[in-house]
């Protein structure tokens, strides 16, 4: 099932539920919510109204619920005088009857105590207002001028017609409460609300009569709408799945396809969904987004992997290459050694004197520990590269003092310039290495008598430390192969200074682990090797303390 039948169904089934849920609502709840809101507005409404009669004195201006039956009674604490203030009447009534005097000291008695809301108001006040009517019945049987005559035909008990009383009484002060009661017959439920309220020279009663609602009155009106209101429903639910389905399986179907072309698309990059739609940012698009990050990032790594690939391939041609020729190189040391120790074990001619051949056994071994150990040291100094922050300068200075022997016995005089001090992001050791192996070189090619310059600065394609030893030069067939192992030239072997040729090549195969810049070249009745830095810096504008003035230049001169 395609996407957007399944999202019609699931929408038709959420409008059934949701019209289930109206229906339940409407016709269960809703009403009841709507008889407990007017309820409490009549609440509401007759205490603005008792509160609005207290300050002014009268019904002007005042909004009422029931402006036909809502009146305030206000009887003074001493007195026989009475007021009665409706919307539409205000009326003041002077009682002249002692008896109805009597009466009205009792009422006012009555309700100015403090009343208990568990005890019945309504049957304290009865035998007062029984007699009230005795009074006034006698009193207008007894008039004779009285312009109309009433017999009383029969008396009906409607206690029985009525059902479901309740009184709540709703205390806001010490002195305002608000007695609500409520009763229903068979037809109305009718609630009257009673405000009392003492102040220091009156008691004030208002009353609001309302006829409640009741819930079983909505429930027809509601009944007769649902036709309507799920037909609205329905209606409104299947535009929208119409216009979400279109809005939602369009971008799901062009992702689809956009992840086909990134499957397909291995050796030309696919560019970026967000490209076709610049204006949505919705869950859609953030979720082409994260599949473009995806692609893109396995796309690196796989790049990533494939140089790597390409970098430990080259590395195991080297190392293929470099154990070859480190056989190659142990076959001759190995041999002579050998044949000394056989011709001393022998007594063959000249190799009798035991004490002459044998040093030249150790020569030849310790020549053959040196390279190898120079062969393991190649390979854990450069699995353990650290960068960190080094002095070039120091470094070529800790250098030079470890060639200072060789150095004064040949005589050879070194001129050390530096301009300022070089501060390179480098592995120091191998840097040092990188020197030492220059410098070594230097010093073994130098005739004697002869001179070496060092200058170390900044440069315009960045930090250069520049070694120059003149009186000699490399044959111009030998400098494309001068990095290789065991490459050396035959001035050196013809000055016996016992080079196996593996000085430049770990110069130059750590000089790439460290993204430096090497190169060997001749000058005038010279060799140049100039080494060149991309991470560099002053080391006198980050220790500002340790130089006084970074722009001297330093010359050193060892003769």
């Amino acid at each position: 099932m395609k996407l957007g039948r399944k999202n019609l169904l699931y929408s038709m089934a959420l409008a059934g539920m949701m019209l289930l849920l109206l229906v339940g609502y409407f016709i269960y709840m809703l009403p009841s919510l709507y008889v407990d809101y007017v309820m409490e507005q009549n609440l509401k409404s007759v205490r603005e109204q008792h509160i609005a009669y207290r300050d002014k004195g009268s019904y002007d201006g005042v909004k009422v619920r029931n402006s036909t039956a809502c009146f305030s009674v206000e009887i003074p604490l001493e007195g026989n005088r009475i007021l009665v203030t409706g919307k539409s009447f205000s009326a003041e009534l002077i009682i002249r009857d002692l008896r109805l005097s009597g009466i009205l000291d009792r009422c006012r008695e009555k309700l100015t105590e403090k009343p208990n809301p568990e005890e019945d108001a309504d049957y304290e006040l009865r035998t007062d207002l029984d007699e009230l009517g005795e009074i006034l019945q006698e009193t207008v049987g007894e008039n004779p001028g009285f312009p109309v005559e009433i017999h009383l035909l029969y008396k009906r008990d409607m206690g029985k017609e009525f059902r479901n009383e309740s009184i709540k009484v709703h205390s806001y002060s010490d002195h305002l409460l608000i007695i609500e009661s409520s009763v229903e017959d068979s037809a109305n439920r009718y609630a009257n609300y009673i405000v009392m309220e003492q102040t220091d020279s009156r008691l004030i009663l208002s009353v609001l009569p309302v006829v409640a609602p009741e819930a079983a009155e909505i429930r027809p009106v509601v009944l007769q709408s649902l036709p309507m209101l799920g037909a609205v429903i329905l209606l409104l639910v299947l535009l929208s799945s119409q216009m979400y389905s279109r809005g939602i399986v369009g971008p799901i179907a062009a992702l689809a396809e956009h992840a086909g072309q990134m499957k397909a698309g291995e050796a030309v990059p696919v560019r970026r969904f967000s490209g076709r739609r610049t204006e949505k940012r919705d869950e859609v698009q953030a979720l082409a987004d994260t599949l473009d990050d995806f692609y893109f990032q396995i796309r690196e790594s796989y790049l990533a992997l494939e140089e790597k690939n390409g970098e430990l391939e080259e590395e195991n041609k080297r190392q293929e290459v470099f154990l070859r020729a480190s056989s190659h190189q142990l076959k001759t040391p190995i041999a002579a050694a050998l044949l000394l120790v056989d011709g001393m074990t022998n007594k063959v001619g000249k190799y009798r004197d035991v004490g002459t051949y044998l040093p030249k056994v150790k020569e030849q071994l310790l020549s053959m520990r040196k390279m190898v150990e120079e062969i393991l040291y190649l390979n854990r100094c450069a699995e353990h590269m650290r960068l960190q922050e080094t002095d070039a300068g120091q470094v070529l200075t800790e250098c030079l003092q470890s060639c200072q022997v060789a150095l004064t016995d040949r005589c050879i005089a070194v001129e050390f310039q530096e301009k300022e001090r070089l501060c390179i992001d480098t592995d120091e050791v191998m840097a040092a290495q990188i020197f030492d192996n220059l410098l070594s070189n230097a010093v073994k090619y130098t005739p004697c008598g002869g001179r070496i310059t060092i200058s170390v600065g900044e440069e315009a394609q960045g930090g250069s430390v520049r070694i120059e030893n003149f009186g000699v030069t490399i044959p111009e067939a030998l400098l494309p192969r001068i990095f290789e192992p065991f490459v050396s030239g035959d001035h050196g072997r013809s000055q016996g200074t016992g080079s196996h040729g593996l000085g430049l090549y770990i110069a130059s195969y750590y000089a790439k682990k460290l993204n430096i810049n090497l190169s060997i070249y001749n000058g005038e009745n010279s060799v140049v090797a100039e080494v060149t830095f991309d991470r560099t810096g002053v080391c006198g504008q980050m220790e500002k303390s340790s130089m006084s003035s970074s722009s001297e230049i330093h010359t050193a001169m060892i003769e």
